[in-house]
């Protein structure tokens, strides 16, 4: 899947096009996945940690 922006699309097409890759990935992981939650809990939880430091107990 790709974005495809052109000089014509407005900043509502971009968004509606970013939105789409996000359903598209979520419908996928869920598919694909029986634990779908506890996968995209985890895998926020590192990018997270990657980004903000580790959280404060």
């Amino acid at each position: 899947m790709y974005i495809q922006i052109t000089p014509d699309n407005t900043w509502e097409d971009v968004q509606g096009e970013l939105c789409d890759v996000v359903i598209t990935a979520l419908v996928a992981l869920r598919t694909l996945t029986p634990d779908t939650r506890g996968v995209f809990e985890r895998h926020l939880a590192g990018v997270r940690e990657r980004s903000l430091g580790p959280a404060a107990p």
